[in-house]
């Protein structure tokens, strides 16, 4: 069966003619039988171009064009029919049928045709029985058969999205756009936020290929550069409504800390993916300096676990230096450990260990995170209330570890508490 869109601006000239049909030529790709009208007759003689949005250039329509038809009908009885044969694959009417339904059409001869029905003056009831305004049919002398046309809807992207409209409003900072950090900044790109700030002050190289959401093509340019280059591609909608802001800042966030204070003031929210104590340390602290939830996301023993940790403001929940001393008062392991070395390029660096999936995985997690957290503190959405402020992921558990971090199984996810604030927390305290 072939398969056809109809732009928007197709559909518009097709009901604003006068006429009760005329010819529609269609552009083809000849590898899938995929069509695209790029000519509509809106009365005798006079063919009309169709705009064809650039964007659609996954499409990819070739040169190869056929003319078929178009034709309005307000007899229910052709919407009824298509909906019969849609249930029955391979079911057919004879020609003549198809002709008494919908008059206009001619009559292919030994061809076959591509016809689009517009089906005007639809009841309530057969509306509501999924008829749509266009239909498709192959239309041969021997039988005719439906196929569904591809309509464009007046708004799509975005906008389709829950929550989507109430992103608008709110700002997100990713510090650290590595594996993690570009993981988690993609999936946000995706969900309507009206601006995403992204920080990081290295290139790519070519060992963080491998797990990246960056390709070959951007080796050697900076990773804030890259990947806003590439969000503004990927995430570009067509209604126009929904409209994400994303802007790259070359900085390091320990040698510029005043520079991230200006831009956390602007934020709802922070995610720092960021590897090493030092940047970690410094976006906790400026983050309870401005009265904002942030998001700390990693993967931890070579890869083993990963760990999602949210420190809000307030005096109810401590920081990440409170959750860590409790680990260490508790006997736990400390998560700093070694995080100082790089990751991923072999001695005298860390091992790769983590997947790439495990990696893309912490991520995506950590991007819910932060969303549930904007959702419930800036838009009062109770459903999105999570189970704690500290999520431990099992990726490759092979080892016994101490409590919280003693998840046994792949997949398996453990959410904890944190601890109040301490007494003398410098950071806490400063909010």
């Amino acid at each position: 069966m072939p398969f056809v869109v109809l732009t928007a601006d197709a559909a518009r000239l097709i009901r604003e003619s006068d006429a009760r049909g005329g010819g529609v030529r269609l552009r083809r790709a000849d590898a899938d039988e995929r069509f695209v009208a790029d000519r509509v007759d809106v009365r005798d003689g006079t063919r009309i171009a169709v705009r064809v949005p650039s964007e659609y250039t996954a499409l990819n329509w070739g040169d190869t064009s056929i003319v078929g038809q178009w034709a309005r009908t307000v007899d229910d009885r052709l919407a009824l029919t298509f909906l019969y044969l849609g249930r029955r694959p391979g079911a057919v009417i004879p020609f003549n049928t198809f002709h008494d339904l919908i008059p206009g059409v001619r009559d292919p001869g030994e061809l076959l045709g591509l016809v689009i029905a517009q089906h005007t003056q639809l009841p309530d009831t057969v509306r509501a029985l999924g008829a749509p305004e266009f239909t498709g049919w192959v239309v041969a002398r021997d039988g005719v058969t439906p196929f569904e046309v591809q309509v464009e809807p007046d708004t799509f992207g975005l906008s389709q999205l829950p929550n989507s409209q109430a992103l608008q409003q709110n700002t997100v900072t990713v510090v650290g756009v590595g594996s993690i950090g570009s993981t988690a900044a993609t999936a946000l790109a995706h969900l309507g936020y009206g601006r995403i700030q992204l920080i990081d002050p290295d290139r790519l190289l070519w060992h963080n290929l491998v797990r990246h959401q960056l390709g070959p093509e951007s080796v050697g340019r900076f990773k804030v550069d890259a990947l806003k280059a590439s969000l503004d591609d990927t995430s570009r909608v067509f209604d126009d409504s929904i409209v994400t802001q994303i802007t790259a800042h070359r900085l390091d966030v320990v040698e510029h800390a005043e520079k991230l204070h200006a831009l956390l003031m602007e934020s709802d929210a922070v995610l720092c993916a960021a590897d090493g104590i030092a940047p970690r340390r410094t976006v906790n602290h400026i983050a309870r300096l401005t009265s904002i939830p942030a998001v700390f996301a990693c993967v931890l023993e070579d890869g083993a676990i990963g760990e999602i940790l949210r420190s809000r403001p307030g005096t109810k929940f401590g920081c990440l230096l409170c959750h860590r001393a409790a680990l260490r008062e508790a006997g736990s392991l400390d998560p700093e450990a070694n995080q100082e070395r790089a990751y991923g390029t072999g001695d005298p660096h860390k091992p790769m260990t983590a997947t790439p999936h495990d990696l893309r995985l912490v991520g995506d997690f950590a991007a819910k995170v932060v969303t549930a957290t904007v959702l419930e503190s800036r838009h009062g959405d109770a459903s999105q209330r999570l189970p704690g402020e500290h999520l431990v992921l099992g990726l490759q558990p092979t080892r016994e570890l101490p409590a919280p971090y003693d998840v046994t199984m792949a997949g398996e996810a453990r959410w904890d508490t944190v601890p109040a604030p301490r007494t003398g927390c410098a950071t806490c305290s400063a909010q």
